[in-house]
């Protein structure tokens, strides 16, 4: 466990509740269910939602609920940046499924919204009765899901395994694809037939799935079927595979135990039959343990003719969408840019969107959202990703067609998609930008500007005049004698340096990297404008990474600076970069509130920004 020191500390939390004061009060998370009565062979589905005007949220921490098996079927986020303000809620589906029958409660779920702070919500009572006999097949089974008809004379879906008649239980593993792509989705489902009563709970073990991604699926309600004239119990559990290596891959055994029913044979002329029936009961329970076959699939690589240029790996069936939140703006103003991938597939494998050449803006870093939902026939949903832009040059912009490169298992070809064009119309700021003190701004024309230029230029020599001002003045001196070898010795101590320094310039830019940021964030500290304060602060971030890493500060990205710290130091600890990364695009966002909606205090940001730097600073000196 990483320990950081406690004025870094204090930037996490200060990163997360810029917008609000207190730590608590930045989240609140609430569960529902959708039923508190149910039958045992009945589903309760449970709705945790997480929101706060933060662009990260705390994952919800669910508590041990061994009166249920607990399924994740999906989330959904939503993320908006409205007036200077962030706001961001994530619901988590659960699916539970009762072991046993009573009175049960759903312990509360709890997030740490930081500072110590730990929220819970309340906890919910739930009531599970018998199955209900009378209305033939099991409650719910009245919505199957989505069926399969099996190939052409094969066996059905769950019929027993070959050699075995009408056994009491047995078990079934399909799989709907035994050739899949790279990346293309399996259904893996797993069919438990019961003809007699259980006793106790059904415990299963999950098969081994090397060489595969996997996402559990919600269950299905149970159904009935009729196999070779006698009536079954199915319940079913699935799982979708992802084959993330090419060639023969084998997803293992997994198991189902259980205890079935079984009736005692008990003569009722013995003469201990009164013992044995108060003893024993006429009724037993019979452990058994029932196993799969294993499965083995043949994944095969994804083609070369025809990939595009750029391609990422992206398989499924995908549409792209993007937009943005206004078509008018000034220079100055920000922009959303939203672009929406949806459709069927592993969205958790979607990488970054290749954003077009954007000259005209200054691009912030991207912030992406995942909407997924689970269902009998696999993954599916939306990833979203929002980029601030904001524009640097009035007149009509254009944001050329953002592409999208997959390929489709389905039509086993590789398909490219391009967004429509968004034109703008952006007027010219009412005020110009104050420039960054000490940080060269990038051109009009989103050329990068050296920014070094002015400290590699250097006088070769004083000016005659001033070199005879000083030997006049210490002329009269009686110890004048000694000034000559003294400005000697400074001479060449400044040539030294300045030799030095002109030999490796990264090297003496990166020594008075730190002096130059704390010596910005003083600035910002005594700023009384809070918007330009916030300013400052962030380029005293910025220009200090610039400078350690020998970069131009403008068109630096957090990506960038990410990447440069895990190349030139590898043991920096992990939770040094989540900081610098909330800070970052909390830093980012908030320079283009819009006035009025700001509320941060700049005393606290640059407590944090300077306790941050301080702490990278150290682990970069090692």
């Amino acid at each position: 466990m990483v320990r950081l020191p406690p004025g870094l500390r204090r930037v996490g939390v200060l990163a997360a509740l810029l917008l609000v004061p207190g730590s608590a009060g930045a989240f609140s998370i609430t569960a529902s269910v959708n039923r508190t009565s149910v039958q045992i062979d009945e589903q309760i589905v449970l709705s945790v939602q997480v929101s706060g005007e933060a662009a990260n949220l705390p994952d919800p921490q669910l508590p041990s609920m061994p009166r249920f098996n607990v399924h994740a079927a999906g989330r959904s986020q939503n993320f908006s940046f409205v007036n200077g303000k962030i706001s961001s809620a994530i619901e988590y589906t659960y699916v539970l499924v009762p072991r046993m029958i009573g009175n049960a409660t759903i312990p509360p779920v709890a997030i740490d919204a930081g500072g110590g702070n730990i929220l819970r919500t309340d906890p919910i009572a739930v009531t599970v009765l018998r199955h209900d006999a009378t209305g033939g097949a099991p409650a719910g089974a009245g919505a199957p899901g989505p069926q399969r008809a099996p190939p052409a004379g094969a066996p059905p879906p769950g019929a027993p395994p070959p050699g075995e008649n009408s056994p009491d239980v047995f078990v079934t593993a399909t799989i709907d694809d035994a050739h899949p792509f790279i990346n293309q989705q399996v259904l893996l489902t797993v069919r438990f037939h019961t003809a007699v009563p259980l006793l106790g709970n059904i415990e299963w073990n999950p098969p081994a799935t090397k060489g595969f991604l996997n996402e559990d699926l919600p269950p299905p309600p149970p159904q009935e079927t009729v196999i070779k004239g006698r009536r079954y119990s199915v319940s079913e559990i699935q799982m979708a595979l992802f084959p993330i290596e090419s060639g023969p891959l084998t997803i293992g055994q997994s198991s189902i135990r259980c205890q079935v029913h079984r009736g005692m044979a008990v003569d009722p002329f013995a003469a201990d039959f009164f013992n044995q029936f108060f003893s024993r009961g006429i009724t037993t329970a019979e452990p058994k343990t029932l196993s799969t076959r294993r499965i083995t699939v043949n994944a095969r690589p994804l083609p070369e003719a025809g990939k595009p240029p750029g391609f990422a790996g992206a398989v499924g069936e995908f549409r792209l969408r993007a937009e943005t939140d206004r078509s008018e703006a000034a220079v100055g103003d920000a922009i959303n840019l939203t672009v929406t991938i949806e459709g069927k597939g592993n969205l958790k494998g979607l990488g970054e969107i290749a954003l077009p050449e954007l000259p005209q803006f200054r691009a912030y870093e991207t912030v992406s959202s995942l909407n997924q939902s689970k269902d009998g026939t696999g993954v599916k949903g939306s990833k979203v990703y929002k980029t601030v832009l904001v524009p640097k040059v009035s007149g009509d912009i254009v944001i050329l067609p953002i592409k999208l490169n997959f390929f489709d298992p389905k039509a086993e070809k590789y398909v490219s998609l391009q967004s429509d064009p968004i034109p703008l119309k952006i007027a010219p700021g009412q005020t110009a930008a104050a420039g960054a003190t000490g940080y060269q701004a990038p051109a009009a024309n989103g050329a990068i500007l050296p920014v070094t230029e002015d400290i590699r230029h250097v006088h070769d020599a004083m000016e005659v005049p001033t070199l005879h001002r000083l030997e006049a003045a210490l002329a009269g001196a009686g110890w004048a004698h000694l000034f000559p070898l003294l400005l000697l010795f400074a001479a060449s101590g400044f040539a030294s340096h300045r030799g030095r320094s002109l030999q490796d310039p990264a090297r003496w830019r990166a020594r008075g990297a730190l002096a130059k940021s704390r010596k910005r964030i003083r600035e910002g500290r005594s700023e009384r404008d809070p918007q330009r304060a916030t300013q400052m602060i962030s380029e005293a971030l910025t220009g200090y990474l610039a400078d350690k890493f020998d970069r131009p500060a403008s068109g630096l990205t957090l990506r960038q600076v990410l990447d440069l710290l895990k190349q030139n130091a590898p043991g920096l600890p992990a939770g040094h970069l989540e900081q610098l990364k909330r800070v970052w695009n909390e830093l980012e966002l908030f320079r283009f509130a819009p006035a009025g909606t700001y509320h941060a205090d700049p005393s606290s940001l640059a407590d944090g920004v300077g306790e941050l730097v301080r702490a990278l600073d150290e682990e970069l000196r090692r």
